[in-house]
């Protein structure tokens, strides 16, 4: 029998990528084209990791300031 999924969620800190306001509105172009770059570089991180013939796919929901 297959597997379950497992949903679960990655937080971290980008150093060098300064945030405006454009990141808090899903519907911006500047949160589509980071959330766009970030999903691209995690799915390919985490298919080349130890859970990589697992791994189903990434989403970035939120930017926020912190």
């Amino acid at each position: 029998t297959a597997a379950a999924l497992e949903h679960f969620t990655i937080n971290f800190t980008i150093t060098n990528l300064p945030y405006t306001s454009d990141l808090e509105n899903p519907d911006s172009a500047k949160f589509r084209a980071t959330q766009r770059v970030m999903n691209m570089m995690l799915n390919r991180l985490l298919k080349e990791s130890s859970i990589g013939p697992m791994f189903q796919g990434c989403e970035t929901t939120d930017f926020r300031y912190g």
